[in-house]
């Protein structure tokens, strides 16, 4: 089990991190462990949005040749939801009656993301982006840590957004790619508009199992 997942408040803002990682748990294991601190402190600066994440990735990000890890890490406060990640540990908004996703997944079939890997030098193998060098590749185009793959793009710098928490909205998932790839989107928001918090968590990792998901899946459900 590679996957680490933090909950909190720092600064009086409710924080949540989905951290999966790869090659070992070093990695996602040490972000999770201060990321609540990391944010604090980023916040205490003054930082916000944009600012505040690139200052945060950046000291989440470590060096670590062939480990790593996807990290998604949300921020509520002040009518907002602000949201910083890199890999495909996915979140999104559950409204009254649909959702609104607030990650893109940073693989390669996000168009982008495969045309910076590419141009970087990266061999594309499908789902892999691959070092022609080494051979060694990973299904994610950004990660913290991994550092042998920073020469074909594997990057730690975030995609950030920040979305205002609108009249119809209830809550919100955020998970490792262990449901996604099982569970759609709307299951999964259908799921959490049905049931409390801690239930709906629950039974999404429970839909896993029964669809024989085989990936770690950490899953954190948040209602307003």
């Amino acid at each position: 089990m590679e996957d680490r997942v933090v909950t909190g408040f720092a600064g009086g803002a409710l924080v949540v991190g989905v951290f999966d990682g790869h090659g070992g748990s070093q990695v996602s294991q040490r972000a999770a462990s201060v990321a609540l601190r990391l944010i604090e402190e980023a916040l205490g600066r003054g930082f916000r949005e944009e600012k505040l994440w690139r200052q945060v990735f950046a000291q989440l990000d470590v060096e670590s040749p062939r480990c790593g890890s996807t990290a998604t890490v949300l921020l509520v406060q002040d009518g907002s939801l602000s949201v910083g990640w890199v890999g495909d540990s996915r979140a999104l908004i559950v409204s009254a009656d649909g959702w609104r996703p607030l990650t893109a997944d940073h693989r390669l079939e996000y168009i982008a993301e495969r045309e910076r890997v590419v141009a970087a030098g990266a061999s594309i193998l499908p789902p892999y982006a691959i070092d022609p060098k080494t051979e060694y590749g990973l299904m994610v185009t950004r990660a913290l840590g991994d550092t042998d793959l920073r020469r074909i793009g594997i990057i730690a710098e975030p995609e950030t957004r920040t979305v205002p928490i609108i009249t119809g909205d209830v809550g919100f998932v955020a998970a490792t790619d262990g449901l996604w790839d099982v569970v759609t989107n709307g299951e999964a928001a259908d799921v959490c508009r049905a049931n409390s918090p801690a239930t709906a968590a629950k039974s999404l990792v429970d839909v896993v199992a029964a669809r024989n998901g085989s990936d770690n899946v950490s899953v954190v459900v948040g209602r307003y």
